[in-house]
C-alpha cells in the first residue's frame, strides 16, 4: 500500500484501498474484474483504523488498566465509550468500498460481483476463523462450552454459523470469539453492496447522496430513541447498526467523489466530539449520538491535508491500522492473561509499569504475529484462486 500523503479530489482516478470489519487492505492480486482503475490510496484512513482498533481494547481492559495505571482515571469516560470504536470501523468500510467499487459495481456483472465477494469473503474469513478455532481450544480447556454467563454461546450451532460468518444474523448473543459479532454484521453489508453500488449507480448529485447518508443516519438513531433497551442495545437488530452507519459512511463517499462535496472543514468535529464524551456524562451514557459525527469525521479526513492527515499517513501509523483487523480479532482472547497480570502487578508502582508493559507487548505481539503468519499470506492465496 502506498504511505504518501496525497489528497484526492472527487476528479482523481480510481485507488485500491479496501477496508473490512477492522482491518485496510490493498487488493494488489484481485481479478481486473473486481478491480477498477487505480485511484490514489487514503493512508489516513487506514492510519485512523488503529486509533478505532485501540479505542476497542481500551474499553474491554479499562478496568484491568486503570488499575495499573491510576492516572488514567480522568479519562475514564472515554474509555468507557469505546464501543464506539465499532461505529468508526462501519462508516470506514462503507466509505472505503464506496471508494473503490460503486462505479466498478455500477452496472451488473456476475464475474465482477463474484470476484468482489470473494475478495472480501477473502479478507475477513481466514482471521476470523483462526480466532474461533483459538476460542474453541480455549473453552475446551477450560470447560467453559455450552452457553455461558450472559449468554454467551459455544455452542455446535454457533460453530457452524460462525464458518459461514452468520452467528450474529438470527441471535444478538455473543458466540466464541465475542468481538466476532461485529465481522458478521459486515458480512452481512458485504453481500449487500453489490446491490447498493447497482441501486446508486446513476446518482452524482451531491445533495441527493448526502441527503441518504442523512436518512440512513437517522433511521439508525431513531430506531434506537424507540426500541432501545436498557443497556443501550437492540434485541435481534443487528443490521440497524451496521446498515445506517455502512450506508452513511458509503453515501458520504460518493457525494465527494462523484458530486464534489467536502468536508474537510468538519474535521475538528471529531475531536470535539471525544471530548464532549470525556467531559461530559450524559454524553457517555451508552447512546450512539456520536455515530454521525464519525461518519463525517472519516469524509472529512479523507479529503483533508492537514496535520491530522500526515500523522495518520506515517509509515509506522499505516504499519499499525494493517495490523488492526488482527488487533481486534485476538485483544479479547487475551483476557486470562491480561487479568492474571493485573494481578500480579497491582500492589507496588514497579510491578504494575512492569505488568502494563507485558500487556501492551502481549496485545501487539499476538496481532502482528496473526496478521504476518495468517492474514497475509491467506489474503494472497485466496485472491490468486479468484
Amino acid at each position: 500500500m502506498a504511505r504518501g500523503t496525497a489528497v484526492l479530489s472527487p476528479a482523481t482516478p480510481e485507488a485500491v484501498d479496501e477496508t473490512v470489519g477492522g482491518a485496510p487492505a490493498t487488493d494488489r492480486a484481485a481479478t481486473p474484474a473486481a478491480r477498477p482503475r487505480r485511484r490514489p490510496p487514503l493512508p489516513a484512513l487506514t492510519g485512523l483504523r488503529a486509533l478505532a482498533a485501540l479505542w476497542v481494547v481500551l474499553f474491554h481492559y479499562r478496568t484491568d488498566l486503570e488499575a495499573l495505571a491510576p492516572w488514567l482515571a480522568p479519562f475514564h469516560r472515554l474509555l468507557g465509550a469505546g464501543y464506539l470504536g465499532v461505529d468508526l470501523f462501519f462508516p470506514l468500510s462503507g466509505f472505503v468500498l464506496a471508494y473503490n467499487y460503486a462505479d466498478v459495481l455500477r452496472s451488473f456483472s456476475w464475474r465482477s460481483t463474484r470476484a468482489f465477494v470473494q475478495n472480501r469473503f477473502a479478507r475477513v474469513w481466514p482471521v476470523h476463523v483462526v480466532t474461533l478455532h483459538v476460542d474453541l481450544a480455549m473453552a475446551v480447556a477450560a470447560g467453559t462450552l455450552g452457553v455461558g454467563e450472559g449468554g454467551h454461546r459455544r455452542t455446535v450451532e454457533a460453530y457452524v454459523q460462525n464458518l459461514f460468518m452468520v452467528h450474529n444474523w438470527w441471535n444478538d448473543r455473543p458466540s466464541f470469539n465475542g468481538p466476532a459479532w461485529s465481522i458478521s454484521s459486515e458480512w452481512f453489508a458485504y453481500l449487500l453492496s453489490p446491490l447498493l453500488f447497482l441501486a446508486v449507480g446513476r446518482v452524482r448529485r451531491a445533495r441527493v447522496l448526502v441527503l441518504l447518508a442523512a436518512l440512513a443516519y437517522a433511521a439508525m438513531l431513531t430506531t434506537y430513541a424507540l426500541f432501545a433497551l436498557p443497556n443501550g442495545n437492540l434485541e435481534h437488530l443487528f443490521f440497524v447498526r451496521i446498515m445506517g452507519e455502512f450506508l452513511g459512511g458509503a453515501f458520504l463517499c460518493l457525494a465527494w467523489v462523484r458530486g464534489g462535496f467536502s468536508v474537510r472543514r468538519l474535521l475538528p468535529l471529531f475531536p470535539l466530539g471525544l471530548v464532549a464524551v470525556a467531559l461530559v456524562p450524559a454524553a457517555s451514557s451508552g447512546d450512539y449520538w456520536l455515530a454521525p459525527v464519525l461518519g463525517l469525521s472519516v469524509a472529512a479526513l479523507a479529503a483533508s491535508s492537514g496535520w491530522a492527515t500526515r500523522w495518520l499517513s506515517t509509515s509506522w501509523m499505516v504499519a499499525a491500522g494493517e495490523a488492526s483487523y488482527c488487533l481486534y480479532m485476538t485483544h479479547y482472547l487475551l483476557q486470562p492473561l491480561v487479568r492474571g497480570l493485573r494481578e500480579w502487578g497491582d500492589g507496588a508502582w514497579w510491578s504494575a509499569a512492569l505488568a502494563l508493559a507485558a500487556i501492551v507487548a502481549a496485545l501487539g505481539a499476538a496481532a502482528w504475529l496473526l496478521h504476518i503468519a495468517v492474514e497475509r499470506p491467506a489474503r494472497r492465496r485466496l485472491y490468486a484462486r479468484a
